[in-house]
């Protein structure tokens, strides 16, 4: 009997941390959790307390040891024709083709040049005739690649760094949580030899590895984040733009592929269409995100929630969207709450008004529209959107219009004022005015500011660096 809290771990390590099954190489047989326990149980057992000592963190010492004595390589790939099946494998089918051939090859690789003797692939790895081993799989599997000793990318049209903008591999959903998770990864061309001479390819300063700036230059992922990847929800907005050209088979893996990412968990239901599950996606990362990339996006918004268009409909809105200063300091948490009256938010809410032309025939659904603001002297903000109310075919404007912006922070200190950076972002919002005789019918249910869809981002400049706002201007809206 090994030593009690090394045995916790290793407990802990094999039920929440690998792969619900890994191929062993020795026997080419796929062993499940409680198999790979009682294989490794007497190398975990031999672990002692000169093994461990750690002069700072004891539990990061027995976490190497057991990563150390149970080591798996991962595949990150694109199918081919004849891939092994889970049922190939426990029948202990062999064939021939390519996925067979790919296989092969990279288990190879894995045992000779990285020493392991269990390997996983998401071909052969997976019984995909289970739904709750499939739904397992796809929600940890990011942790699985984070959690593997090597990471083997196979490019099956590449023969050098230079084919790197034509390979599928790179345009694909998953792929990019296979690129981010891994902490060690090596990238093999078509013929499996390595496309670099380093045994590990995004471990060493990017100035010593051409290849990172290749892939940079392919997916605007910057080497610090391809070297040093931190999961969780934040830089939403500059995130969703390395998914936003990215294609999945099934629509509604655009956004299952990116939990691991933000480190979010959703269910996963195929049929439910790729807009709401990236809705349900975007509203778990504002469960727990204080940011406001989250809403920094312009377009089409998501066609799920009746009476709200704060939604995204996918990565793409986020694409050309303007930086902030992140960096701007606040003492208090963002709230953002779905009701049913639509995103509970706070904004700072400026009232413009609108400046455009009525040009004939009047309409009251344009495509353009100019508005001045008063409060920070802006005679000329125009704003594209597909259509939104601007003009009554009389001539005269039902609406209210107002700018909430999204990226203002609060003073540290008892006045708490909302504090705007230089470089502002705002969304156009729109209620009716309410007239006497309109608003016994409708102000009810039609008082509530409304998002705007617009073509286009809305930001703007202070003069000052730095502009302090006043306290009533901080509005709680549903849009």
């Amino acid at each position: 009997m090994g030593l009690r809290d090394v045995e916790d771990a290793f407990n802990r390590y094999i039920f929440d941390e690998v792969p619900v099954r890994l191929l062993y190489l020795p026997q080419m047989k796929l062993l499940e959790r409680d198999s790979l326990k009682r294989l490794y149980q007497p190398h975990i057992d031999h672990i002692t307390e000169a093994d461990l000592n750690h002069p700072i963190d004891r539990s990061a010492a027995i976490g190497g040891k057991i990563r150390e004595q149970l080591k798996y390589g991962i595949l990150s790939h694109r199918w081919l024709s004849l891939e092994p099946s889970f049922q190939d494998i426990m029948s202990g089918k062999t064939l021939d083709g390519p996925g067979w051939d790919k296989l092969r090859e990279f288990c190879r690789v894995a045992n000779k040049v990285y020493g392991v003797e269990l390997v996983w692939s998401d071909t052969c790895c997976i019984d995909k005739t289970s739904s709750s081993e499939l739904d397992e799989s796809l929600r940890c599997m990011f942790r699985w690649y984070r959690n593997a000793h090597i990471c083997i990318a196979y490019l099956a049209e590449t023969t050098s760094i230079d084919q790197f903008h034509n390979d599928e591999w790179f345009t694909r959903g998953w792929t990019l949580r296979e690129l981010l998770a891994p902490r060690k990864i090596r990238f093999f061309r078509k013929d499996w030899i390595p496309l670099t001479n380093y045994t590990i390819d995004k471990d060493r300063p990017a100035a010593d590895q051409p290849i990172l700036d290749i892939i940079t230059e392919v997916t605007g992922i910057s080497s610090q984040d391809l070297q040093a990847f931190v999961p969780g929800p934040f830089q939403v907005d500059t995130r969703m733009v390395w998914a936003a050209d990215r294609k999945t088979t099934r629509s509604e893996d655009v956004a299952y592929s990116l939990m691991g990412i933000f480190d979010v968990s959703i269910p996963i239901a195929y049929g439910e269409g790729a807009q709401r599950a990236f809705f349900r996606l975007v509203e778990a990362i504002m469960q727990v995100s204080n940011e406001p990339g989250v809403l920094n996006w312009a377009g089409k918004p998501a066609q799920i929630h009746r009476l709200s268009t704060a939604f995204p409909s996918a990565p793409a809105c986020y694409l050309g969207h303007p930086h902030y200063d992140r960096s701007l300091a606040t003492d208090e948490k963002r709230e953002f709450a779905l009701t049913n009256r639509g995103l509970r938010i706070q904004l700072l809410v400026i009232p413009i008004d609108l400046v455009t032309t009525l040009i004939p025939p009047a309409t009251s659904i344009q495509d353009r529209a100019t508005f001045r603001c008063n409060a920070f002297k802006m005679n000329g903000l125009t704003i594209e959107g597909p259509s939104f109310p601007v003009l009554e075919r009389t001539g005269t404007n039902r609406y209210a219009y107002s700018l909430g912006i999204i990226n203002y922070a609060m003073i540290q200190g008892e006045s708490k004022d909302p504090v705007l950076p230089k470089s502002c972002i705002a969304y156009l919002l729109v209620r009716l005015k309410g007239t006497r005789s309109f608003a016994k019918i409708v102000l009810s249910v039609c008082n509530d500011w409304k998002k705007v869809e617009t073509k286009t981002f809305i930001a703007f400049n202070l003069p000052q660096d730095y502009t302090v706002a006043k306290r009533n201007l901080l509005t709680t809206v549903w849009i």
